[in-house]
């Protein structure tokens, strides 16, 4: 994914009110059955002020066309703070990089590990994929990140996790956590390792 794309300035005529970048109701979606609520369509939109909106998937691929039209649904909060689509709130997320070392199956000649390493992977911290492939040396592994803010009435502190996933997209492989205000976040499960870090001065291209 070029992430460039996801920080483009938003154009004088664009049809939304939203701010330039991309915006998920990924939390609305995964507490709502928790909180006693009708679970939601899953939303993932990448806003721009030149080219207006348009839909993505977790891996930041669009799956859609780039539109003028106001975005369907679309609505300022009740409280004022925020936006939803339909009752489904949306957040805006902050864009990161990452990268990913994965141990190869087959050693070195001398009997150490050897290790794959991918970087410059970009992503985004509201339920934002990346993939790296194996290509039959290493596992493949997917990281996810989300800053969790947890379902009405739970004691527990909002958290920056990162995910990683093996073979199964759902639940993950284990997964580490920071402050939901945290710009780096790291793991290290001696088979695969990762960071992603937040990516910082964007400005408007």
């Amino acid at each position: 994914m070029a992430f460039a794309a996801l920080v483009i300035s938003v154009p004088a005529a664009a049809s939304s009110s939203l701010e330039p970048g991309v915006w998920t109701n990924t939390e609305d979606v995964y507490f709502a059955e928790e909180e006693g609520r009708e679970k939601a369509p899953e939303v993932m939109l990448e806003v721009s002020k030149e080219k207006g909106w348009r839909r993505l998937d977790a891996f930041g691929e669009p799956l859609s066309d780039w539109s003028t039209d106001p975005i369907p649904e679309l609505t300022r909060r009740s409280d004022g703070e925020g936006w939803q689509i339909g009752e489904s709130e949306i957040r805006k997320s902050r864009p990161f990089t990452c990268w990913v070392s994965a141990r190869k199956f087959a050693g070195k000649e001398d009997g150490s590990a050897a290790w794959t390493f991918t970087r410059g992977l970009t992503t985004f911290d509201q339920g934002g994929r990346v993939f790296v492939a194996g290509q039959g040396e290493a596992p493949d592994v997917t990281l996810r990140l989300r800053n969790v803010t947890w379902a009405k009435g739970s004691r527990n502190r909002p958290s920056f996790v990162l995910y990683v996933h093996k073979d199964d997209p759902v639940r993950a492989v284990s997964y580490s956590w920071a402050s939901p205000d945290a710009e780096l976040v790291g793991i290290n499960l001696r088979w695969v390792q990762g960071s992603c870090s937040l990516i910082e001065d964007v400005g408007d291209e």
